[in-house]
């Protein structure tokens, strides 16, 4: 080795397990013998050797141990016991009292490469079962076990039985943490749907909340169970029920939401007589809710039902669809609207791929299938955007009889006359801001939409009027509805602003008693005796309540501020209260509709898993297991 001036490694009792290199400033740069064939290079001060140290701790244990407890003293050797003296004897040399296995460096990488990749390959397995809900028995496939062991170089496929366990570990795991943080919430709403898929009735929940801190939508999958036999009020009710004791949510519902009504996508069927029958056919079937769980219930039946609270936005679309098609069909413009709705549906039908439009043409949208009333009216405006030219080359091309001037007219006023409609439908179905608190001003907006449209429209002025007779008589229970009030007045978008004179009052001091009911402690603390004659006695005009405290006050300035954002909550602890407690409650059911599709349990290939891993895989997936994407 090079000498070097002042260089504590040249003197350091464990130098022969190294081979110096080079000096890099005053760093002083060697390889480990011990790494070796592996070359290994590591780097230390010139004045200190603790570098080295830790590597020998860490990497060379068993060696290390050796040293620090057989050091050669100089100038003599130990007869007793045969002492380390080159580097060939130390890995060759063992204790008399046991016997040291010392794990060679390449060893030891190889065994923890391999147990590290086998856990990766697991997880990902696991995750691909879990994403595309796939029956555990996948695994025992010969072809699968293949590809898994010749895309990761011959790991081992886990077995059926070590997947059914994880999943009810992961289940179990996944519902504590979930029970936990529900346990903080003080109100929740949930959201339940009915669906039959291969004469297969299934039951999907899900629960809803507005986090505390930055006030945003929250949501988890509670339950996508199988219910056997016949659907009858008993068992939907104690289903419903056993899904709230589980998460111990009873005490906390606000309202239970539901798709009710006559048609929603398609008919309701009828609930009873659903036999449990096993069929290869797609069919799904929706049931009337509302119907089912105002059903009384047997005699002795002990069971938990929270508010039952109608889906805004499915009533708003039956004023789309029933109020609407039955006014047009009623109207002098019957002949136009039918002829005009038959060669857009032509068209619809036979535009199945955008690539078929040439470059100077616009794409039309894809609507091959009309399943809701806004998708409709987002296809005619589509097709409405197109000029002359291109529609009739559009309709020419798919072999589709033109458009007349007077059918083109009518549509372009139908997409002007309902577009406040579409986006009181869209509004209605968002999931993150859904809050109660919208369903009156929104309703009360699109209304006086609706009549402004109709002072600019020839041809709609009685279709219009036939939708806010809809709207009225439809939505009655709702205008009328005390926490739908407070909800949108708790709202800093909305406030008071949307009542007229005279109402606000009212519900300025309802909102200040529901204040002091939810936060009686800080009235106290402003109101006492004492201040009360104090402030009688020293008046000097009207003084500024913006450092003074207790709830009136409070709401008080917060109906006098402007700021719309509801970051502005934080600084109005009762308002923030009372906006939890009245805007839990969700304008729609959309939520848990798109679980059951998000799911995709009314495809063929999801036939062949059980109602139990189903269950399991659909709850893990959307409330968002953690997925292995390291490989």
């Amino acid at each position: 080795m090079e000498p070097c001036q002042r260089n504590v490694f040249n003197a350091w009792q464990y130098r022969h397990l190294f081979t110096f290199q080079n000096m890099r400033g005053k760093n002083v740069v060697v390889m480990c013998n011990l790494c070796s064939p592996k070359v290994n290079l590591l780097s230390t001060s010139r004045y200190s050797t603790s570098n080295l140290k830790k590597h020998l701790e860490r990497r060379h244990m068993g060696v290390f141990q050796l040293f620090k407890t057989k050091k050669p003293r100089a100038g003599k050797q130990e007869k007793s016991e045969p002492g380390p003296s080159s580097f060939d004897q130390i890995m060759q040399w063992e204790p008399p009292a046991m016997q040291v296995k010392i794990e060679t460096p390449e060893q030891f990488e190889q065994e923890v490469t391999h147990d590290e990749s086998q856990a990766v390959v697991d997880s990902l397995i696991f995750n691909f079962i879990m994403e595309g809900l796939q029956p555990p028995s996948l695994l025992e496939q010969p072809g699968f076990k293949k590809l898994i062991e010749g895309v990761s170089g011959g790991m081992m496929v886990m077995t059926k039985e070590t997947l059914v366990d994880r999943l009810q570990r992961e289940q179990i795991q996944m519902r504590e943490e979930l029970k936990a943080k529900l346990n903080d919430v003080l109100s929740v709403c949930t959201t339940v749907d009915i669906w039959t898929a291969r004469k297969k009735s299934y039951l999907t929940m899900m629960c809803h909340w507005v986090d505390s801190t930055d006030l945003q939508r929250k949501s988890a999958a509670l339950a996508c169970t199988r219910i056997r036999g016949t659907l009858t009020y008993d068992t939907i009710a104690a289903k419903i029920h056993e899904v709230h004791v589980a998460y111990s949510l009873e005490k906390k519902v606000q309202a239970l939401v539901t798709a009710s009504g006559s048609s929603f996508v398609q008919a309701f069927h009828e609930f009873l007589g659903v036999e449990d029958q096993e069929d290869e056919g797609e069919v799904s079937e929706f049931f009337d809710l509302n119907a089912l769980l105002s059903t009384p219930p047997q005699e002795g039946a002990v069971l938990f039902l929270p508010p039952h609270q109608q889906c805004i936005a499915h009533v708003l679309s039956l004023v789309a669809t029933e109020d609407l098609v039955k006014a047009l069909t009623q109207h002098t413009t019957c002949s136009v609207y039918s002829s005009a709705m038959a060669k857009c549906s032509a068209l619809w039908s036979k535009v199945h791929q955008p690539s078929e439009a040439t470059e100077d043409e616009k794409p039309v949208k894809v609507t091959s299938r009309i399943t809701r009333w806004n998708f409709e009216y987002e296809a005619i405006e589509d097709l409405m955007s197109l000029n002359d030219v291109q529609l009739e080359e559009l309709c020419y091309r798919k072999n589709v009889a033109k458009l007349l001037l007077n059918e083109i007219c009518f549509l372009k006023e139908y997409v002007e006359v309902l577009k406040p409609l579409a986006i009181s439908l869209n509004i209605f179905q968002g999931e993150d801001r859904c809050f109660f608190g919208l369903a009156i001003p929104t309703l009360l907006t699109l209304k006086q939409r609706l009549r402004e449209k109709k002072t600019k429209t020839c041809i709609f002025p009685d279709i219009i009027d036939s939708l806010l007779a809809g709207i009225d008589r439809r939505f009655a229970p709702i205008f009328s509805n005390q926490n739908a009030k407070l909800a949108a007045a708790t709202m800093p978008q909305f406030r008071l602003w949307w009542l007229s004179e005279p109402e606000r009052g009212d519900l300025k001091t309802a909102l200040m008693g529901e204040a002091v009911h939810i936060d009686p402690d800080a009235e106290d603390e402003s109101d006492s005796d004492d201040m009360k004659l104090e402030d009688e006695f020293f008046n000097f005009g009207p003084r500024d309540s913006s450092n003074q405290r207790g709830p009136k006050l409070e709401v008080q300035r917060y109906l006098e501020s402007t700021t719309k954002t509801l970051q502005c909550l934080q600084d109005y602890p009762s308002i923030s209260k009372l906006f939890l407690k009245f805007n839990t409650i969700l304008t729609s059911s959309a939520p848990v509709d798109r679980l059951f599709s998000h799911g995709g349990v009314c495809t063929p290939q999801q036939s062949c898993v059980s109602d139990e891993h189903l269950e399991q895989l659909l709850l893990l997936r959307y409330n968002g297991l953690p997925i292995c994407t390291t490989v």
